[in-house]
């Protein structure tokens, strides 16, 4: 067996010849190959277990789907016969070692099974291209914005004539992601080909656009922002800047995942039999170029984020230094005031100015003389504007 690897930031691309396959057999100890598998093999039937979803769906040659029994989709993509299907499991937050056996009652091949049977938190973006089969985990953003910061991924394992997505994160955080990703590939002329392969980029457009979406609702809450400041500074709080920063972060972590992903993806087409994107290069250019622009937008709107927080602490020093101004001028003109009454404070004998008529009244109007003298010269001297 010769393994050939790389990597790219946390992106591995392996191409293995003569490895296990996709699908193999239950009885024997030795795997089989996917297209050798005989139908008999693959005739188990596929049991959900509790609260796991399970929907399969045959690709017809204008792209819609129907609906068929799972069996009938894991026999075809077991053989390589003709058709082409979709199997979309929602097996949601459940123990390892259970999600496991029902994995391996699906007859993947043990390095399959073990990636998918991990727990969920600990998923990472990456693809892998067999000789005969492929998968791809994507991050995606959580249904609802104000879920838990936690990560959420997806899985699309695909061979040559099926595609399984796989999902076994919490239900709570993925919502009505699944109907949503359902009711998108159900649209007319959504699946760009009647393939596996046209349904997978279909698949994977959605929650890149998702993405994409939620890019551009940051970038209007940035620019209203940036207007707001303009208009009146006292209006937006650094919290207000933190807080749009804080959920641009958290999109631009998954937009630049994603765009990892789908690239990587391009560039393992040759090395695996399970994809095939020949007869779809623009849907797949429109795939990549979503996922490249959706991260420079991203990036762009950092700087400007950047900005707005630096020009926001840029105005607090400004009020900050008025305030000290006013308190230095009040400093200024106190100072000689204090001296004066604690000159004429000092307890002694021989202090003539004490004793003479009206001398209290003169030293107010000295210390008033003084203080108008200072605040006259602090204005012409610029400390109001």
């Amino acid at each position: 067996m010769i393994v050939k690897m790389a990597e790219a930031s946390d992106m591995v691309i392996i191409d293995i010849e003569e490895i296990p396959c996709l699908i193999n057999s239950h009885e024997d100890s030795e795997h089989v190959p996917l297209r050798g598998l005989h139908r008999s093999q693959c005739s188990r039937s596929l049991t959900a277990l509790p609260g796991m979803r399970i929907f399969a769906h045959s690709i017809d040659s204008a792209g819609e789907l129907h609906t068929c029994e799972p069996e009938e989709a894991l026999k075809a993509g077991a053989v390589g016969g003709g058709g082409s299907f979709w199997i979309d499991v929602d097996a949601d937050e459940r123990d390892e070692e259970e999600l496991r056996e029902w994995l391996q009652s699906l007859h993947l091949s043990p390095f399959l099974t073990s990636r998918l049977a991990e727990p969920a938190h600990t998923w990472n973006s990456h693809v892998i291209a067999l000789r005969s089969s492929s998968l791809a985990i994507i991050r995606i953003l959580p249904w609802r914005e104000d879920a838990p910061d936690t990560l959420h991924h997806l899985a699309a394992l695909k061979s040559k004539g099926l595609l399984l997505t796989f999902t076994s994160s919490h239900r709570h955080a993925t919502g009505g992601l699944g109907a949503a990703a359902m009711k998108h590939m159900e649209e007319p002329e959504c699946i760009p080909q009647g393939s596996s392969s046209g349904a997978l980029l279909a698949w994977l457009l959605f929650h890149v656009e998702r993405t994409a979406q939620f890019m551009r609702e940051v970038r209007t809450c940035t620019v209203e922002l940036d207007n707001q400041m303009d208009k009146d500074p006292t209006s937006v709080s650094l919290d207000d800047v933190i807080d749009v920063k804080d959920r641009l972060l958290r999109v631009l972590s998954v937009a630049e995942e994603q765009a990892e992903c789908v690239a990587t993806l391009t560039k393992v087409e040759n090395d695996s039999a399970s994809l095939d994107f020949s007869k779809i290069r623009g849907t797949l250019g429109v795939l990549v170029a979503t996922s490249e622009c959706t991260e420079r937008m991203g990036l762009r709107i950092e700087k400007r984020i950047s900005d707005l927080r630096q020009t926001q602490e840029a105005y607090q020093q400004d009020r900050i230094n008025k305030r000290l101004a006013v308190l230095t001028v009040l400093s200024a003109i106190f100072l000689p005031l204090t001296l004066i009454a604690g000159i004429y404070g000092m307890n002694f004998d021989n202090m003539p100015e004490l004793h003479r008529q009206n001398a209290y009244f003169y030293a107010l109007g000295m210390m008033v003389a003084i203080a108008l003298t200072m605040l006259v010269s602090f204005y012409r001297c610029g400390w109001f504007r």
